[in-house]
């Protein structure tokens, strides 16, 4: 009975130090499979603003501020990326509207010096409502492209919930809470068929750079990151 009680009491106590690891650092066992911070929840090291302002760093998570109507205010890691697994927290109020760019690049011909890439979309999807398009642009969807699974588990408003994407070559998925809501492959003639009929068909190679940033989006509606942690593939 004493070895079992305490077994329990390593257990537990092995449960709670998971439970209590602060948010945007590393484990120990994180660090030695590869995972790397790219937010250090204290400054914007590694990251670049597209535009001045548009950011603040409070209690430990990368908020978006208010910006004037119909601008756009953005932020990257400077380091281009390629074979991943990209993770983060993320928490929403009523009527944001924002995402996670990967693969981002800014050499399409017909819109030079503009950062694209594909987008984990994050959206209040009760309270903010797309005119056109709106299911293609739900939570965790790929944005204009693929609608995530219906029968996902979104967290209350100020909760966090947890995004996972994977880049494997052309193997890509997108994660909410645990579950895959979203995979595709991008070399298959279905994928190039859903950028013909998208916002993207303009757009010369659109979903196929092999390399880009990561990109948080910031259009003027509220948006808190934090725990955003990268693994390379190799």
């Amino acid at each position: 009975m004493k070895t079992l009680t305490s077994l329990f009491f390593i257990f537990t106590s092995s449960i709670s130090c998971m439970l209590a690891q602060e948010p945007n650092t590393l484990s120990a066992t994180e660090k030695a499979d590869g995972w790397e911070l790219i937010f250090d929840g204290e400054s914007f090291d590694g990251l670049e603003k597209l535009a001045e302002g548009g950011w603040e760093i409070k209690d430990g998570a990368l908020s978006a501020t208010a910006i004037p109507h119909g601008k756009q205010m953005d932020i990257i890691t400077k380091e281009r990326f390629d074979n991943f697994e990209l993770t983060f927290e993320f928490t929403i109020s009523e009527k944001t509207n924002s995402g996670v760019k990967y693969l981002v690049t800014n050499d399409f011909s017909n819109q030079p010096g503009v950062y694209l890439g594909l987008e984990y979309q994050i959206l209040d999807d009760i309270n903010y409502t797309y005119p056109e398009r709106g299911q293609l642009r739900s939570i965790a969807s790929l944005y204009d492209l693929i609608a995530a699974d219906a029968k996902k588990d979104v967290k209350a408003f100020g909760q966090w919930n947890k995004a996972l994407i994977i880049v494997n070559g052309n193997q890509i998925s997108h994660w909410l809470n645990g579950d895959r809501v979203v995979n595709y492959d991008r070399s298959t003639a279905r994928f190039a068929t859903l950028i013909e009929s998208s916002k993207y068909k303009d757009l010369d190679g659109f979903g196929q750079a092999k390399k880009g940033h990561l990109l948080f989006q910031n259009e003027g509606t509220p948006i808190s990151f934090r725990n955003i942690k990268l693994k390379r593939l190799r």
